[in-house]
């Protein structure tokens, strides 16, 4: 996909999304392999049923996977996915409207701060911009730059 096509209509950049890059699907991975490793099945005995939270585990790495908004993937009926697709939109940042209340209904707490810097740079340096942040492990929805590496 091109840094283009990972821009949800809402304002995420789908490439600093765990679920997109892999991080959530390689963190499920690196537990389940110190879980195994260091034993601590014997660990959790009487805490948690140490089966069940490796086949949670095991859910994560089959499961947390998202090709991103452009490619059917987010929340299923998003609403403003919807809007920008009727409207002709790649964002809704780009809408007279905006923000309207489809679009609160489906904000990060971050997203108007990234409204205000597209209004500054343009769309095709924010993209950029979010790219990089990205590339310096920017998780978009936990709003910090993560220790582990998908």
């Amino acid at each position: 996909m091109q840094k283009y096509d990972l821009v949800a209509p809402c304002g995420d950049y789908c490439g600093g999304c765990g679920q997109y890059n892999g991080l959530i699907v390689e963190t499920a991975k690196q537990l389940k392999e110190f879980a195994d490793l260091y034993g601590f099945e014997f660990r959790s005995e009487g805490a948690f049923d140490f089966k069940q939270f490796v086949k949670g585990l095991e859910w994560f790495i089959e499961n947390a996977k998202c090709p991103g908004c452009q490619e059917g993937g987010g929340l299923p009926g998003c609403e403003v996915r919807k809007c920008c697709f009727e409207k002709g939109l790649r964002i809704c940042f780009e809408c007279e409207e905006f923000p309207c209340s489809k679009f609160k209904d489906y904000a990060d707490p971050d997203t108007m701060d990234r409204y205000k810097r597209f209004k500054e740079i343009c769309f095709e340096k924010w993209v950029e911009e979010q790219a990089q942040k990205a590339g310096e492990g920017y998780e978009i929805h936990l709003q910090k730059v993560v220790a582990l590496k998908p």
